[in-house]
């Protein structure tokens, strides 16, 4: 019979460390070094240092990030917030 708990308990035990490993700190991590760690739609912002979303109009950006605005000077515009509106997903 005590063979029987003890069997549980590891059982119990490694489920259960296996749930906290595979939950992590919860959502995604968008820091990047360079544009090499963003995903090909995206670019490392230079100060920063997070993955944001290329633009080419307001549509192609998320509820977080309404506005697709110029980042500087050349041409590429990325994903903004840019009032006090704007929600965190």
């Amino acid at each position: 019979m005590q063979l029987r708990k003890r069997t549980w308990m590891y059982i119990a035990l490694g489920a259960m460390g296996m749930m906290l490993t595979a939950c992590g700190k919860g959502g995604a991590d968008l820091s990047c070094a360079t544009d090499n760690d963003c995903l090909e739609s995206e670019l490392c912002h230079p100060d920063k240092k997070v993955c944001v979303q290329l633009c080419t109009t307001n549509v192609d950006c998320p509820a977080s990030a309404k506005t697709c605005a110029a980042m500087n000077d050349n041409g590429q515009k990325i994903c903004q917030c840019l009032s006090q509106q704007c929600t965190n997903p």
